[in-house]
């Protein structure tokens, strides 16, 4: 395979979509808020909700883009050779138009005849059938005529290869691509995704939405048959420049070498505190540069967590100055124009990241003083997991910099009982994307056919003769929807007016939050 950088994966991207006729779909804010209620975009094709049950789209029937996104639910995992907090999605849709015949053919085609994958290489996977939908040998079929023989075909069942964005909404089988890795030039006979799991790394999912599940969880066939598409950046570009993982291409390495040469360290062998500072700087430059400031709610406090966290592995690879710090923050920003492919407010970014690290570092020595007494308290009795998970999750002191203080007092902590603890936040973090992502759709099935609300708050606090277009609740709240409204909505960090609205029929109800979903405001009352 010939060694592809970034820049010419992403050209190639956007030129073979151009060729293959999609439009260009201008990318969504990263920060939920300005066009839906979710935190950050987690997905491509998050703006595309209204459009998959056949509401046109001004721009045709097929867009592609590469999308910015943020998952934070694994932030703690991040260090390991995969995980990362912000990435780039490359989707190509349909909506209503080709189907599975030509996605197959275009994935292959740009694959193997743009990026030079050996398509040797090449296994998929297809849905093998369950009770509601019939086994996929329609897929099948086209990846054999594809030259991928049936041994590289895997079919799975439902958890592996149905993907629907929530439980009431189109939905449907799937296809995904995968590469061969490992030291073995060519795979074995018989290797695909199911009997070789090992050694094959997933690079592409083809979603097939061809139905609709209502309420009841009955699929009823689409009329509009849509392909969604997600092929991960930074992956792509380890696998096309034929890395070990994510943060050797060259997307990271700039900033790798700083590292090295700032703290006069080697990445080899602190590979975990390096991949931590990278990713967490990297996601922490798009945040600030969309105006949001640390503090201790929502993605502001997301943002917090990432610059400390961030700031805490720098200081555990080489304790310095802050001085050092400084100058390592002066001298990161100077990639951010690259990083973003974008020009930002590099002054601003610098002023941001530095003043966390320095209120983290009062942080810090505050924990110290609580862990010192908690030392004497206990005597030689080990330190409980309560209360180190407190000085973690309400002070935000670091467990690793506990342990260390702890074994050069001759204590050890219950590290059991915080790391039980701490999955069982995650689990509701977890739990709680869940079901904000399931609020999102379900708010959104009722929107469908709903104009944009004209937003006449500028003008006046208060507005007659606002005509009610849609009362609806999710989750026993209430949501009602107007076609002009004097309540500015939750956008780019401000946030949302309250007041009184009196219905028709002179009932009177406080709108106690506002938030948009593509332009349409939606008043939270009670």
């Amino acid at each position: 395979m010939e060694k592809i950088s970034s820049k010419q994966l992403r050209e190639s991207w956007n030129q073979f979509r151009i060729l293959k006729h999609h439009t260009y779909l201008p990318e969504s804010s990263l920060i939920g808020g300005k066009e839906s209620t979710a935190m950050f975009t987690i997905a491509g094709m998050q703006q595309l909700i209204p459009y998959l049950s056949g509401k046109q789209h001004q721009l045709g029937k097929r867009l592609f883009n590469i999308q910015k996104c943020i998952r934070t639910v694994d932030i703690d995992e991040v260090g390991d050779a995969s995980h990362l907090t912000f990435f780039n999605m490359m989707g190509n849709r349909s909506l209503g138009d080709y189907f599975k015949k030509e996605a197959v053919q275009r994935s292959r085609e740009f694959l193997v005849d743009v990026l030079w994958f050996d398509s040797k290489k090449l296994a998929v996977t297809v849905f093998e059938w369950d009770t509601d939908t019939p086994r996929d040998d329609e897929t099948a079929g086209y990846w054999k005529t594809m030259w991928i023989s049936r041994d590289k075909i895997a079919y799975m069942p439902a958890d592996n290869n149905r993907r629907s964005p929530g439980p009431v909404w189109p939905c449907g089988p799937d296809t995904e691509i995968f590469y061969r890795v490992g030291k073995a030039k060519f795979p074995p006979k018989n290797s695909n995704p199911k009997t070789d799991e090992d050694n094959r790394l997933e690079i592409w999912n083809n979603v097939f939405m061809e139905y609709y599940r209502d309420d009841k969880g009955q699929l009823t066939t689409l009329k509009n048959q849509n392909v969604d598409t997600g092929m991960g950046f930074e992956r792509m570009a380890k696998v096309v420049q034929e890395k070990d993982t994510v943060y050797e291409t060259d997307i990271f390495a700039p900033l790798l070498d700083l590292i090295e040469r700032t703290l006069d360290i080697t990445y080899t062998g602190n590979e975990r505190r390096c991949r931590i500072i990278v990713d967490h700087i990297r996601t922490s430059f798009f945040l600030i540069a969309h105006d949001i400031i640390p503090s201790n709610e929502g993605r502001w406090y997301v943002l917090r967590r990432l610059i400390r966290r961030m700031y805490y592995n720098f200081m555990l690879l080489k304790p310095v100055t802050e001085s050092v710090f400084d100058i390592f923050i002066t001298n990161i920003v100077t990639f951010v124009d690259a990083l973003m492919e974008a020009k930002a407010d590099t002054k601003n970014i610098s002023v941001v990241l530095i003043k966390e690290a320095r209120q983290f570092q009062k942080t810090i020595t505050h924990g110290q003083k609580l862990l010192d007494e908690l030392i004497t308290w206990a005597g030689k009795k080990p330190i409980s997991g309560k209360d180190i998970f407190k000085l973690y999750d309400t002070f935000g002191f670091p467990l690793e910099l506990t342990k260390e203080i702890l074994e050069e007092n001759g204590l050890a902590v219950d590290v059991k009982w915080f790391e039980q603890e701490m999955e069982a936040q995650q689990e509701r973090s977890r739990a709680w994307s869940k079901d904000m992502f399931k609020q999102w759709i379900d708010r959104a099935s009722h929107l469908q056919g709903i104009t944009p609300t004209i937003f006449v708050g500028y003008e006046t606090l208060e507005s007659d003769g606002m005509k009610l277009l849609k009362d609806f609740e999710v989750g026993w709240q209430r949501i009602l929807v107007f076609d002009k409204t004097p309540f500015y909505a939750e956008s780019w960090g401000q946030m949302w007016d309250t007041g009184v609205v009196v219905l028709d029929d002179s009932t009177k109800v406080s709108v106690i939050q506002v938030q948009k979903y593509n332009w349409i405001f939606l008043h939270f009352v009670r």
